[in-house]
């Protein structure tokens, strides 16, 4: 019933929704866009091509905001609620119906605020199930139609409230509105409209048990609009007809209606190619072949009761005449059961090969996208690693270390780039899942602050740290997702300040003897962020001013940031006012670990050993043998570098290594299969995986073939530094 609902009334009563304004050229020519725009989006909604319909619908609003009409922000929503009521997604529905009333009330637009309470009914009554609430609406909106006194829009929840009650069983409340209703229609010619009112009073007779009147009119119903192809109409109608005939047992009639209900529900289907819709399950009793054995049970019952009185031969032949009728309705009952089954199997068939084929694809979509991300880490690896290194070499030319920089910067940035298109992909296959570690905030915060240094000199910005000193030294938290988070939040800040100061604070909201309720806060005085894009900030590739400031990026990073507090149980939040800076937060609630765990946390600040340490470096990669070599050197270890898994197995047979460094991926014998054979013999060398693939996709494997931890390349001083003394010093 929703989709009927809310696509016949976007289509039919919303065609007197042009406002009338001056003549102000620039203006007007905004207005005349928004216009086409809704005509677009109405059309395309028709079609059932919802994606194309959002994107006019977004563009409306985006107008709207620029001219400042109320008005037509809140036509723009409309549409979008109209959107997601038709693919079932009524949480967005309901957001964007209420966004709709929101701004008809500030425009004290009634016609609006009419269409936008009559939606939240729909939402409610049709989404929800909750028809006392969606009563309430569709009360609210005929009490404002008919306040200004127009019968087109009082046609939509006098209507509504009928078919609600219809649906509820409430048939004597529901006939007085269907009376008013069709009172109403009586001035539009519309088709679709009339024969609406039709059916819903044939199914109102249908639920006061009379049948002859109830198929009298889905009958007229029929032949009106049959031959004109409405087959929205017709399926509904098939379906009443087959409940009607079910109820009264008259089971050929049933089953030629419930034929028809499926011919025209596949119909409808292929005219509109509904590929966001699942398809609707087939309405009808399971029970059918059952009641047709009883049925036949009492004939032959009432038939045995009459044949006592008459002769032998008079009870043989009825009994024979019971037994073939008997026969009769057992094999067509069967037979419709089958034909019944056939057509269930044959839709649970499409809907399971459709299931599967669309599951095919994000697995094979998600394996591209590993495959792409870990051929491009290694050789970033080598540009990124061996940047560094020449970075470290006090001897360079100080226009050669400008060079480097630059140099250094790029790879840093398409490494990010590549990172953040594989979040969104295992963000969207669910596979992202949340890890939590006790965690220095403090230390987390300097240390990220920190990182932002070098791009904050390059613009004249200042990084400010704010932390409440009552805050807890050690929490429970998902430290790498949080991190990148906050990378997110101040990278977009650095990107949009120049000459200002970026804040980073962390606050105390509410604290007890094991939990603490945390906000953070980024704040800078940038640009900030116009009026009309902060509702789109947060979807995926949105990109705010680049057509005016030229900031590079991918308009990924908000949309992650959103879809990782949303894992962590939180919401990001924006307060922003165009040139005078933005400020984003958060909050956490976060369980507090007990301050004897701290030693845990300072491996960063603890330095290797003067004892003399080996390392046994596996890696198939020349340049990433230098590079590897080289940062461990820097960091004060030894290694011996061989170039595939079996040699790695013949060193650590032949010699004593303190810790292994063990590329996953390499020739002959990969790092997984080496690792293997290396346990068989050794348990107590550390083991540490180098990889270039996302971690979550190999670290159960390699934790369950015990190597010890893991890190991804390409690899960073202070990361490498403090993962190999973490497991020296276990």
């Amino acid at each position: 019933m929703g989709d009927l609902r809310t696509i016949f009334f976007a289509l039919c009563f919303l065609s007197i929704s042009g406002i009338a304004y001056g003549q102000d050229s620039p203006k007007q020519i905004a207005i005349d866009s928004i216009d086409s725009f809704v005509a677009k989006s109405r059309n395309l909604l028709g079609d059932y091509k919802i994606k194309e319909s959002l994107d006019y619908c977004i563009k409306v609003v985006n107008l709207a905001h620029q001219i400042n009409s109320d008005v037509d922000i809140s036509r723009g929503h409309y549409f979008m609620a109209c959107n997601y009521e038709v693919i079932e997604d009524f949480k967005n529905s309901e957001f964007h119906y209420k966004e709709t009333l929101k701004y008809a009330i500030s425009a004290r637009d009634s016609i609006w605020i009419v269409r936008g309470l009559n939606g939240l009914g729909n939402v409610y009554s049709d989404g929800y199930q909750d028809f006392k609430t969606g009563i309430d609406f569709y009360n609210q909106s005929l009490l404002v139609a008919k306040n200004i006194k127009n019968d087109k829009e009082t046609l939509g929840p006098i209507l509504n409230l009928g078919w609600t009650y219809i649906d509820e069983g409430e048939f004597d409340l529901a006939f007085q509105y269907l009376q008013e209703a069709e009172k109403l229609a009586q001035s539009d010619p519309n088709i679709v409209l009339i024969n609406d009112i039709k059916y819903l009073f044939g199914r109102y007779y249908a639920g006061k048990k009379d049948y002859q009147k109830a198929n009298q009119l889905f009958n007229e119903v029929i032949s009106a609009v049959e031959e004109k192809n409405i087959f929205s109409v017709l399926r509904d109608v098939y379906e009443a007809k087959f409940n009607a005939f079910q109820e009264i047992d008259n089971t050929d009639s049933a089953l030629y209606n419930i034929k028809k209900y499926l011919f025209y529900k596949d119909k409808l289907f292929d005219e509109e190619k509904l590929k966001q819709i699942e398809i609707a399950k087939i309405n009808f009793s399971v029970d059918e072949f059952q009641r047709e054995l009883e049925t036949t049970k009492k004939e032959k019952e009432y038939l045995a009761k009459i044949s006592r009185n008459n002769i032998i031969i008079i009870i043989i032949s009825i009994s024979l005449i019971i037994l073939s009728i008997g026969a009769f309705f057992f094999y067509r009952g069967y037979v419709s059961k089958k034909k019944l089954s056939n057509v269930l199997k044959e839709s649970n068939a499409q809907l399971i090969e459709a299931k599967t084929e669309a599951e095919k694809l994000m697995n094979i979509k998600s394996q591209f996208i590993s495959t792409v991300s870990h051929e491009l880490r290694t050789p970033l690896y080598g540009v990124v690693g061996i940047t560094t290194l020449l970075l470290e070499d006090d001897d360079i030319l100080s226009k050669h270390k400008k060079l480097l920089n630059s140099l250094k910067f790029s790879g840093d940035y398409l490494l990010d780039l590549i990172n953040k298109v594989l979040k969104i992909s295992k963000i969207e296959s669910d596979k992202e899942k949340l890890t939590k570690t006790p965690t220095d905030l403090s230390q987390l915060s300097q240390n990220l602050l920190f990182s932002f240094e070098y791009n904050a000199k390059n613009k004249n910005n200042e990084l400010v740290l704010d932390i409440q000193k009552e805050l807890p030294k050690v929490l429970s938290v998902d430290s790498l997702k949080l991190s990148e988070i906050l990378i997110n939040l101040l990278g977009n800040s650095t990107k949009f300040t120049e000459n200002g100061t970026i804040w980073l604070r962390i606050k105390i909201i509410s604290i007890d003897e094991d939990q603490v309720k945390i906000r953070y806060e980024v704040e800078d005085n940038g640009v900030g962020i116009p009026e009309d894009k902060k509702e789109f900030v947060f979807e995926k590739f949105s990109q705010v001013g680049r057509e005016f400031n030229k900031v590079e990026g991918t308009g990924l990073g908000l949309s992650i940031v959103k879809n990782l507090l949303e894992m962590m149980n939180s919401e990001i939040h924006l307060d922003s006012k165009e040139g005078r800076g933005t400020k984003f937060y958060f909050d956490l609630d976060l369980e507090i670990i007990d301050e004897k765990g701290e030693n845990e946390l300072n491996i960063e600040n603890e330095t290797p050993t003067n004892v003399y340490r080996r390392i046994l470096v596996a890696e198939d990669n020349k340049i990433n043998q230098i590079v590897t070599k080289n940062l461990l050197n820097i960091i004060g270890y030894d290694c011996i570098i061989v170039e595939n898994g079996f040699n790695a197995l013949q060193m650590v047979k032949k010699e004593d290594f303190d810790l292994i460094l063990m590329d996953l991926n390499m020739p002959y014998l990969n790092g997984v299969e080496a690792t293997k054979r290396i346990r068989e013999f050794d348990q107590s060398t550390p083991i540490i995986a180098l990889t270039a693939s996302e971690l979550s996709e190999v670290q159960e494997e390699c934790m369950a073939i015990g190597m010890n931890d893991i890190i991804n390349k390409p690899l960073n001083k202070n990361d490498l530094r403090n993962i190999i003394a973490k497991n020296l010093l276990v």
